[in-house]
């Protein structure tokens, strides 16, 4: 079974400038460079100018995290995460991320959109799904699963936000 998930992101800068920004290695090296902790991050651009992939990896302290998911880890919570995103197609770019666990069966796939927004800005739409392969509690850490998603993306467009006010 697995979890739908849908949120969307509006940014007052428009497309070329978003787009620019997602796809800049020093835009994803300056928020997420590795650590002490064991975190990494590698940037590539398989598919030519104006794409990017980023596979980050790190380790989460499970001492604030609910008491089921704390009772079913093998070992520190060990996350992965691969973002990837096209060249721009007139106003739009495609993306796509999945992400998952060393440390518990969990799988995260979605898409991402970018485009114009009304306001004359842009919107970064990301929709997926979560699978969580526990018998019984699986439903429940989706849902938890789904929240951190939720938290990502709200750390992402604050990130990018500040990248862009900066610049």
């Amino acid at each position: 079974m697995s979890k739908a998930f849908s949120f969307t992101t509006e940014f007052e800068h428009s497309v070329d400038t978003v787009h620019a920004a997602l796809t800049s290695e020093d835009y994803w090296k300056s928020r997420s460079g590795a650590d002490a902790d064991g975190s990494s991050i590698t940037v590539s651009s398989p598919a030519g100018p104006g794409t990017i992939r980023v596979e980050l990896t790190g380790r989460m302290d499970p001492a604030g995290l609910p008491a089921v998911v704390r009772g079913i880890l093998r070992g520190p919570l060990e996350m992965n995460r691969a973002d990837e995103w096209s060249a721009l197609d007139g106003d739009h770019a495609q993306g796509a991320m999945t992400g998952g666990s060393s440390s518990l069966p969990v799988s995260i796939e979605g898409r991402s959109e970018l485009r114009p927004s009304a306001s004359g800005g842009s919107v970064v739409e990301v929709t997926g799904e979560v699978a969580v392969k526990i018998p019984v509690v699986g439903g429940q850490v989706e849902g938890l699963v789904v929240q951190m998603v939720e938290s990502i993306v709200n750390g992402d467009e604050k990130e990018l936000n500040d990248w862009l006010a900066a610049k």
